[in-house]
């Protein structure tokens, strides 16, 4: 079976584009993105900047991901992103022109909106903004706590919101699902959801009682399924994108399977590892962790989610799903976000433990084992849920799955719960 992994000789040159935090650095990668998209510059790699919220240890592991051992790419590639790295080091991915820009005319749908960017503009989520407002031809708003600056606030994304509506364009804007509870819980906070044309939701699962309150509240959300692999979301709302193919590979007698996603939104390569490349960038087609099922309905294609290949742990000799648990949780009052990480030695069975960051109102901890053990099983059932005040988060929105395995190892020695 052939593959794309294997990289002709480099001739364009790639350079590292610093993107300070706030509006500067959306000034700054506007300028950059414009060049390495349309050929008049070289291809570009973002790195965020330190700040309160990006280390330089972050930084360093981006670095070495984007940018590699050689200075050039071949001629068509335009960005090198790193992935998120939740659950191990960034990976450089490299990609094109076409891929970064095929998806802006089906998400604009006619319009030229007015984007305003609230999360970090070097994951693939934030740099999408980027792609989409040069290719809208309406200048963006960042909001003021843009890549770090500062604290993420309902003021502060009302006040971008204010801005582009100014501007007289419909307004669109990407978000994680851990920026929704803050802005709903906030009046000011949700009459800026609701000014939205479209509000996309991506980087993690929306639980479904989030998206509901958003339908109730009458809050335009979709929901966005992808990687920095696809050039980020190229599922929208279940449905795939023009010209994005999906499958399921290998499907068990439900249907579900490995998630494979292939079409023009599909990057290159990972930069300088062929051999990780060669085994998931396969005939123009990315093999994805994640499990996922095929449906119809109304006549259309839908995918579904279900979680991913390596979240699933024996216990007691049964099979548990660790995002079926997450799920289960995320989804129980007062709980803002949630996060399941499986912790114990190499030679020990594992042990479930949940982090909750609770909302207005006091989590149950007790409850929330019930409730899976309900749901799901006994063998399901987290051995500790710890409330904290917040979860970690990494620079780009995602949950820091490293830092939540080394804290379970940790209080796996105290008591039944904090």
């Amino acid at each position: 079976m052939g593959t794309n992994a294997q990289a002709p000789l480099g001739d364009r040159p790639l350079v590292r584009v610093p993107v300070p935090p706030g509006p500067r650095g959306l000034e700054v990668l506007l300028a950059e993105a414009q060049r390495a998209l349309d050929g008049t510059g070289p291809a570009i790699a973002p790195v965020p900047t330190a700040g309160p919220t990006v280390s330089d240890t972050y930084i360093t592991s981006v670095v070495r991901a984007v940018l590699g051992s050689k200075p050039v790419v071949e001629s068509e590639i335009a960005v090198v992103l790193a992935t998120s790295g939740s659950t191990g080091n960034p990976r450089g991915v490299e990609l094109t022109a076409a891929a970064l820009t095929h998806a802006a005319p089906a998400i604009h749908d006619g319009l030229r909106p007015c984007w305003v960017a609230a999360i970090p503009l070097t994951s693939a989520g934030g740099f999408n903004v980027v792609v989409r407002a040069l290719q809208s031809g309406v200048s963006p708003v960042a909001i003021s706590a843009l890549g770090g600056a500062g604290p993420f606030t309902s003021d502060g994304f009302a006040d971008a919101i204010d801005a582009a509506l100014n501007t007289g364009s419909p307004v669109f804007t990407s978000l994680v699902p851990a920026q929704l509870p803050r802005l709903l819980a906030d009046e000011r906070g949700t009459e800026a959801l609701r000014a939205c044309t479209r509000v996309l939701i991506g980087g993690a699962p929306l639980r479904r009682s989030l998206a509901q309150t958003c339908r109730d509240l009458g809050i335009s959300v979709s929901t966005t399924y992808g990687m920095t692999e696809s050039s980020g979301g190229c599922v929208i709302d279940g449905v795939p994108l023009p010209g994005v193919g999906v499958e399921i590979l290998d499907p068990d007698h439900t249907g579900a399977g490995r998630v494979v996603v292939s079409g023009p939104t599909i990057a290159r390569r990972y930069r300088d590892d062929p051999e990780a490349s060669a085994a998931v960038f396969v005939d123009g087609a990315f093999r994805t962790s994640d499990l996922g099922q095929l449906r119809t309905e109304l006549g259309e294609s839908m995918l579904s989610i279900i979680g991913r290949m390596d979240d699933v742990v024996i216990i007691s000799g049964v099979n548990v799903s660790v995002s079926a648990v997450e799920s289960v949780i995320a989804d129980q009052p007062h709980v803002e976000a949630a996060a399941v990480v499986s912790a114990g030695s190499d030679h020990s069975e594992p042990v479930l433990v949940a982090f909750v960051a609770h909302g207005t109102g006091d989590v149950d901890l007790a409850a929330l084992q019930a409730r899976v053990a309900d749901r799901l099983g006994r063998a399901a059932t987290p051995r500790r849920v710890i409330a904290l005040d917040r979860l970690p988060y990494l620079p780009n929105g995602k949950i820091d799955r490293i830092a939540l395995m080394q804290r379970a190892q940790e209080e796996l020695l105290g008591g039944p719960n904090s």
